[in-house]
């Protein structure tokens, strides 16, 4: 079954719209996760991957892990799954945290620009990790689908981020602007993949951020 209208709405709300919450109070590791996990989604917190993240979380019930971007001033880096709390895993843990959910597999979605690889560095080197990027976020979730053998991924993730780039519901960028960041060499996301500022969750399959105006063309 393709993905219900009625969710189509409460993923554009609760996964582009601000949202105020805390997460869990317990460590991670004293929880544990909530379920067996095969793949986990690893992407950067701009709009296009973290909505894909969404629905491969939705169809899939495979977690991601939401890392911070350059533009934000939150920095955090967080663990969302399906049911149960999100947690915010200090980098210095992040190695030993990926190591405890003994996964099969590490799908990074986007370029080094979404997904620096000082990240995929700190990862387990036997865990197979697939990197799926590309300018054309559609034909990224086209692959997606195939590669995590879904159904409905590459149809559902056309529609919504075609309805939200049509509304103009897009994230609010970081007040910083790129001339305040140090110069990197590769060119920065697509102007439509606009930082988060705002990764507080209040369920644990929602991506929390600001609906505002449009970025800069």
């Amino acid at each position: 079954m393709s993905i219900s209208r009625t969710f189509k709405s409460g993923l554009v709300l609760l996964a582009l719209v601000a949202a105020s919450g805390v997460f869990a109070a317990a460590p991670w590791f004293a929880n544990g996760p909530k379920r067996d996990i095969v793949t986990l989604v690893v992407t950067g917190n701009y709009q296009s991957p973290r909505l894909m993240a969404e629905l491969i979380l939705y169809e899939s019930r495979q977690p991601y892990l939401l890392l911070p971007t350059p533009e934000s001033k939150d920095q955090r880096i967080i663990y969302v799954q399906a049911k149960g709390n999100a947690y915010q895993i200090p980098e210095k843990d992040l190695a030993q945290f990926v190591q405890f959910l003994k996964l099969s597999r590490i799908v990074v979605l986007g370029d080094e620009r979404y997904v620096p690889a000082k990240y995929l560095d700190l990862f387990d080197k036997t865990i197979p990790t697939v990197r799926i990027q590309g300018e054309d976020w559609n034909r990224i979730a086209d692959q997606t689908t195939l590669l995590l053998g879904l159904s409905n991924l590459g149809g559902d993730y056309k529609r919504l981020r075609d309805d939200i780039l049509s509304k103009g519901k897009l994230l609010r960028p970081s007040p910083r602007t790129h001339q305040e960041l140090k110069p990197v060499e590769k060119t920065p996301p697509a102007a439509d993949d606009v930082a988060v500022e705002n990764v507080e969750l209040s369920d644990p399959a929602a991506a929390a951020a600001a609906p505002e105006e449009e970025p800069a063309k």
